[in-house]
């Protein structure tokens, strides 16, 4: 499990990437974490998340040559009216250069949903992640631009990525760029194992498999723009002020002008009332995240296991006693020992359970069903402890 940013990024200081979101420019990092990213995803796990129809999931693209393959080329309807995979005609459209593409992936493998939570953490960001498996050297997606800044962690195999710099203003209205409108490339690189790529909002790339196959995540960073401090104005409005009134839509033109003189006034004074530090406060503490069940691992806890907290790290909790905290939309009670637990794992990121009586002054015992009691209502994500763990 990689616990930090500063674990996912080791060597370097993650300074390196946050510079580069400020100064809104690529940067390409190779880690030393080459065996952890690996183990992320091996292709063997890829395959069994294909096997449980995943394939057939409205999240799942098929795609070759920048277009969507028809399921119908790769499956059919059998006798019981259920679609099935065809794995040998599948296996012919990866030598000819198919890319599948699982989106929200880390629904469906611990590991990932685990490294997201952290993502979630360590950047003021809401994360959407989606893994692209690429075989054959032909590249499935054409060049194209994202309307938000990219984190592409490299797990398997090889691709070369290209980027061709800054959207034309020509293409505006589509994210894909035609060859007439491609510039030169004006940077290069293979990514391999540990690598990891950010791009920035609008930068235009596109990718090619170096040998047989590769997988990669895609991580849209979606950091909180003007739109949603316009939404978040409107949501708080102003105290006893009504900021929803109806337009008379059947009134005089006197009533329409009347109330339009009157919202100007209310806009002025909503702009008036922007604090972005409240707004970037509420804005990471609504995030929702998906809820683990953490079925059996609850009651087992073993020392290697890894504790993830969930909840939004600006939360304030006191130095002691109990805590209400907003969860998903709601607001959560914690008893003295749950917040102890909760307040360590937000300052320090994940830990092992065997970390906790240190960092918490709790005892083993105590420390352990605190732990369950977060788990259970799904405060944490628990995730079994491994060998080539960072922290």
């Amino acid at each position: 499990m990689i616990a930090s940013l500063p674990a996912l990024l080791a060597p370097h200081d993650p300074a390196l990437f946050h510079d580069a979101v400020r100064e809104r420019r690529r940067v390409h990092i190779r880690t030393g974490n080459a065996d952890l990213f690996r183990a992320l995803l091996p292709w063997s796990v890829f395959n069994t998340v294909l096997g449980s129809e995943r394939l057939l999931d409205d999240r799942t693209r098929m795609v070759r040559r920048g277009r969507d393959l028809p399921r119908e080329m790769w499956s059919y309807v059998g006798p019981d009216l259920k679609r099935v995979v065809l794995p040998d005609q599948l296996q012919r459209f990866c030598q000819e250069g198919l890319s599948i593409a699982l989106n929200q992936v880390h629904q469906a493998v611990p590991a990932l949903a685990a490294l997201i939570a952290m993502l979630e953490q360590a950047l003021p960001a809401r994360i959407q992640t989606n893994l692209y498996a690429s075989f054959g050297r032909e590249s499935a997606f054409r060049a194209h631009y994202d309307p938000h800044d990219v984190l592409v962690l490299h797990l398997q195999g090889r691709k070369r990525w290209f980027s061709h710099g800054q959207r034309p203003d020509a293409c505006a209205q589509s994210t894909v760029i035609p060859d007439e409108h491609l510039a030169p490339a004006q940077w290069e690189a293979v990514l391999e194992p540990g690598d990891v790529l950010y791009i920035p909002r609008g930068e235009v790339h596109r990718a090619s498999v170096e040998g047989e196959a590769s997988l990669h995540l895609t991580n849209a960073l979606l950091w909180p723009r003007g739109s949603d401090l316009l939404k978040w104005l409107a949501g708080n409005g102003l105290a006893g002020i009504d900021v929803d009134p109806d337009i008379p839509v059947y009134g005089t033109a006197a009533e329409m002008d009347q109330y339009e003189q009157d919202l100007r006034a209310l806009f002025r004074r909503l702009a008036d009332t922007v604090d972005l530090r409240s707004f970037m406060t509420s804005y990471r503490q609504d995030r929702r995240v998906r809820q683990p069940f953490n079925l059996g691992l609850s009651s087992e806890l073993e020392p290697d296991c890894w504790v993830q907290p969930l909840p939004s790290k600006d939360v304030s909790l006191p130095a002691d006693g109990g805590a209400s905290i907003p969860f998903n939309g709601g607001t959560v009670a914690l008893d003295p020992q749950e917040r102890a637990v909760l307040a360590a794992l937000l300052m320090h990121g994940a830990r092992q359970i065997t970390d906790l009586p240190t960092l918490t002054g709790l005892d083993m015992e105590t420390a352990r069903a605190a732990i369950s009691s977060l788990a259970r209502r799904s405060l944490v994500l628990l995730h079994e402890g491994t060998a080539d763990a960072v922290g």
